[in-house]
């Protein structure tokens, strides 16, 4: 017996996280971003061109994908944690169709990590995703902006709870950091500093 379509989808997904040098490419290549309605949505959803002048959505996800491979590679990642970063990247703004609205001319998002971790739960279980990936997946997604609610450097107290509440759900403050530094990267012209540089180091300081 062939297996479910939505399972053959999430394991050709699960292969391209894996695997793929370039994801952006191999998704195209192999029609999962038009198989998979969260990743279509995408492409349909404009973004502020002050903080994304790169294009909508999906542009944005599929460059921070890239970079989440290339930097996998770079750390020499098993295909477990680099099939988790390659999807918190691909994955981190799938709660923008959703929320995303024009509010006094400017275009916001405002909850879409929240909702975010919600899709990739829903996700998951539809392409029969291990709850082992599923858990730490929905966290990346759902605390990828925690560094935006801080000016200057988080406090002691604020990394604990993060790097927590990460461990509590299978990953690291490390592989976050991967997520926000790519999310960051994956911006064209307004590409931003690594805001996670700060959380490291605090948490590096705490032992």
């Amino acid at each position: 017996m062939s297996p479910a379509p939505d399972a053959a989808l999430g394991a050709a997904l699960l292969r391209v996280a894996a695997e793929a040098s370039v994801p952006s490419v191999a998704l195209r290549d192999a029609g999962l971003v038009d198989a998979v309605p969260e990743l279509a949505a995408l492409a349909a959803t404009p973004q502020d061109p002050q903080w994304h002048p790169e294009g909508d959505v999906l542009v944005h996800s599929l460059g921070a994908a890239d970079l989440a491979a290339r930097l996998a590679d770079e750390l020499d990642a098993r295909a477990e944690r680099r099939r988790l970063l390659v999807l918190g990247a691909l994955l981190h703004d799938v709660g923008k169709p959703a929320t995303t609205r024009e509010r006094e001319g400017r275009i916001t998002s405002l909850g879409h990590a929240e909702h975010g971790g919600a899709l990739v739960r829903e996700l998951g279980a539809r392409l029969g995703w291990p709850d082992s990936l599923v858990d730490p997946l929905a966290a990346l997604v759902e605390t990828h902006m925690a560094h935006v609610s801080v000016q200057g450097d988080p406090s002691r107290r604020a990394v604990r709870r993060l790097r927590s509440r990460l461990e509590a759900a299978g990953t690291t403050l490390a592989d976050w950091a991967v997520v926000v530094r790519c999310d960051g990267q994956a911006r064209g012209a307004a590409a931003r500093p690594d805001a996670s540089l700060p959380w490291l180091r605090i948490a590096a300081e705490l032992g």
